[in-house]
């Protein structure tokens, strides 16, 4: 993800917004267990390498600095605010970071550098900003951002920044990966142009009643013309799958999408998702707004993108030391067995604690795993240490593969009598069909129903021509079935897949799914339809598993 949607997520989050599901993460794992040993493979690859993953899962690697100072007392400028990042003013308090008190001014503000804080994943610059007559603005950036030091040239960073509650200050982290596996180091930061932007709103002359799948769009904007993928209606939730150009990465990162006016009502979408494409020079979205079916005439498109408003001009440079030694000592290890969660995607190799973060570092059973195996997967993970109940997220790095990261609230001494439990809830089941085989009859092209049940829940699989290719609709009136995630057809005895059509993590909006299987009709043959890889809703289903004694 572009850290400029970084940036808009945040003043949502800070808004009282419900909290945002971690889509990339959901996507991968879903993607993971639903298409394992499946050939749609080779976009998904495309994708990752395009687009810049979210701020944790695109940075690896990172160790911790050497102290300067006392120990700081009453850190609290606000970056554990900065996405939850408590652990950060955990490990300065507690003197795993350098303190500094550098002040830079250009183009009229003035950049001043608080301290250094790292762990063996990461490293984090933290920066507070004097902004007079800061504008109203929904992202931030700098346009470049660079750390160099021994060893290291150019080395880009990541950045995430708020806005001061009724001030002209910005408070913000840099972050990187692993530099300082050498030592005591000195590195210079250069920082180039701060930039502000506001979504643009551009109403389209298309009307969504008369939109269908093929249409092509002209957004009158930067991002030309844009191609209908499908519309969906069903029960008030219209989605809408679409292909923008990919023009540049700044572009794609400026989270251009669609939108629905009515009158001049701005609807946005409840859930969105950008996907794996097939092309690398398109990008792949869909949209799901809550519409009036009654009204659908009322309502027109709408293209809406982050453009830039004003800029900044200005170079703010500086050098520090840092020194990994200390936190990379203090860094607390444990292996551990869970055989409770040997099925179940939170089955959990070691136990590390750093000064900014509690990890339990995963197996990875999806990729060594029998494809055909049920998976038990928990939404909600929480960490009970010492009587403290702390929310943890799936994170993955490129060095350490996927692990739950909780943020520590407090730092101990001795981490090996610290008592530790894992509780695991919200789970939901990812199975596939590997003995039930459906006879279709495709003597004419009319469309026909058959019906399964998978695991007590009734599913329709509406099946019909159109052309020489098959089409295969699924769906279940049960809410505790979260979908077909991908079917399969037996045709002369030679199984095959259909086509890649991703689902997004968050769903459709209903459990609908719609698999198209090219020129499969080109000539007769038998065959018979599986109902592949599916996932149903377990919410009965808890783990609670000792973690440390």
């Amino acid at each position: 993800m572009n850290n400029l949607v970084e940036q808009t997520i945040l003043k949502r989050v800070q808004a009282d917004y419900p909290p945002m599901p971690d889509f990339e993460e959901m996507w991968q794992r879903i993607d993971a267990s639903s298409h394992h040993h499946v050939l749609q493979k080779a976009s998904d690859i495309k994708y990752r390498s395009r687009y810049r993953k979210r701020l944790t899962l695109a940075v690896v690697a990172i160790s911790s600095v050497i102290i300067m100072a006392p120990v700081v007392a009453g850190m609290s400028m606000g970056w554990q605010d900065l996405f939850g990042r408590l652990g950060i003013t955990t490990a300065m308090n507690n003197g795993f970071g350098n303190p500094l008190d550098i002040n830079i001014q250009s183009g009229g503000t003035t950049l001043s550098l608080k301290g250094v804080v790292a762990d063996d994943e990461r490293m984090d610059i933290l920066f507070t900003m004097e902004v007079p007559g800061m504008p109203d603005y929904d992202a931030v950036q700098f346009e470049r951002k660079v750390l160099s030091g021994s060893g290291i040239e150019g080395t880009q960073l990541i950045e995430i920044m708020k806005r001061e509650a009724s001030s002209n200050r910005l408070v913000g982290l840099l972050e990187t990966e692993n530099l300082l596996n050498k030592g005591k180091e000195t590195y210079d930061l250069s920082l180039h142009n701060l930039q502000f932007f506001k979504y643009k709103q551009i109403p389209l002359q298309t009307w969504v009643s008369e939109v269908k799948a093929g249409d092509i769009v002209d957004s009158t904007s930067i991002y030309g013309q844009l191609q209908i993928v499908s519309v969906e209606l069903d029960n008030g939730k219209l989605t809408l799958r679409y292909e923008l150009p990919y023009i540049s990465p700044d572009a794609a990162g400026n989270d251009p999408k669609l939108q629905l006016l009515k009158g001049d009502e701005t609807i946005f979408a409840s859930y969105s998702a950008v996907l794996p494409s097939d092309h690398p020079d398109l990008t792949l979205r869909q949209d799901t707004f809550l519409v009036n079916e009654a009204s659908l005439d009322n309502y027109r498109l709408q293209i809406s993108y982050l453009d830039m408003f004003k800029q900044i001009e200005g170079n703010w440079q500086a050098s520090f030391e840092a020194d990994g030694k200390k936190a990379r000592e203090a860094t607390y290890r444990k292996t551990i067995q869970l055989s409770e969660l040997v099925n179940s995607d939170m089955d959990a190799r070691e136990l590390v604690v750093t000064p900014t973060e509690i990890r339990l570092m995963l197996h990875d059973n999806f990729a060594s795993g029998d494809p055909n195996q049920a998976w038990v997967h928990y939404d909600k993970k929480t960490l009970m240490m010492d009587g403290q109940a702390i929310e943890g997220r799936l994170w993955r790095t490129e060095k350490s593969g996927w692990y739950i990261r909780f943020e520590a609230p407090e730092w101990y001494q001795d981490w090996s009598n610290v008592p530790m439990k894992l509780l695991l809830s919200e789970a939901w089941i990812s199975k596939r069909s590997t003995e039930l085989w459906l006879t279709l009859d495709l003597q004419d092209d009319e469309k026909r129903n058959v019906r399964a049940d998978l695991d007590g829940y009734p599913v329709t699989f509406t099946y019909y021509k159109e052309g020489t290719d098959l089409i295969v609709e699924s769906y279940s009136d049960n809410d505790k079935f979260m979908g077909i995630s991908q079917t399969a057809v037996k045709k002369d005895g030679i199984v095959t897949y259909p086509e890649m059509n991703p689902t997004p993590p968050g769903g459709n909006g209903s459990n609908k799914k719609v698999d198209r299987y090219p020129d499969l009709l080109t000539t007769g043959g038998d065959i018979q339809l599986s109902p592949g890889f599916y996932r149903y809703l377990d919410p009965e289903r808890k783990a609670e598993v000792t973690i440390n004694k």
